[in-house]
């Protein structure tokens, strides 16, 4: 998600888009991702969708595509990306929670997943909620993870980036109590940015950072419906 600069700040996206979420690593990690999906003729949504990138990655390669987020600048943002490189797609205002089209081959996110430790909220230049995620990083992931089963189609795949601080292991195993199958197929070890950097000391306070460590993991998890599985709501 993307949301409005209290001042400028190397996260953002600059010019017209200055208060959207610059695209970056996980970003990057999640297209690379797309390739190992049928995208032609396939339907694709795309949740938390920020600067558009991913939506339009996934047009570029021949998916109808939806992209969410519940930010109005992101919503714009994402509009003119997809006029300035001559693709389609259909950019809806929405909670996550409120989308209800269902049936997608493709469902993308990259949420927010930077733990939030309490006082930190307002301490952070720019766009903090496209990164504070609560305080184990969770927020939007569990979200996520819950309502996946019923936007996918019977074949359906989802493609979702997180950072190792947001606990991969717990996003697994929820995707699979949701009935899909789920595994890691992406990693890429990335030095920590800005935001991550400037809540070292509380991050190592609260057991959420080992104090040697100057780099996280961030991973793309894919999950896939079961055939014949029916499709949970939340």
């Amino acid at each position: 998600m993307a949301f409005p600069l209290t001042s400028p700040d190397a996260s953002v996206a600059p010019g017209n888009d200055h208060e959207v979420y610059r695209p970056q690593e996980d970003t990057d990690l999640l297209i690379d991702a797309l390739s190992s999906v049928d995208l032609s003729g396939a339907t694709m949504l795309d949740l938390c969708t920020g600067s558009g990138a991913v939506a339009i990655a996934g047009a570029l390669r021949g998916a109808a595509v939806t992209a969410v987020d519940s930010c109005p600048h992101a919503v714009d943002a994402t509009r003119r990306a997809a006029t300035r490189d001559g693709v389609d797609v259909a950019v809806m205002w929405s909670d996550l929670t409120a989308v209800d089209q269902t049936g997608f081959d493709l469902v993308t996110c990259n949420p927010p997943y930077v733990p939030t430790p309490p006082g930190t909220e307002s301490s952070v230049v720019g766009p903090i909620h496209a990164w504070n995620a609560g305080p184990d990083g969770r927020a939007v992931l569990d979200v996520v993870c819950a309502i996946l089963p019923r936007l996918l189609a019977e074949h359906g795949t989802a493609l979702i980036v997180q950072s190792e601080l947001a606990g991969v292991d717990t996003s697994v195993a929820a995707l699979r109590d949701a009935g899909l199958r789920a595994k890691v197929v992406r990693e890429r070890l990335i030095p920590f940015g800005p935001v991550v950097e400037s809540r070292r000391a509380l991050l190592i306070r609260d057991g959420l950072l080992d104090s040697t460590s100057d780099k996280e993991s961030i991973v793309v998890i894919r999950a896939q419906r079961i055939p014949g599985s029916a499709g949970t709501s939340t």
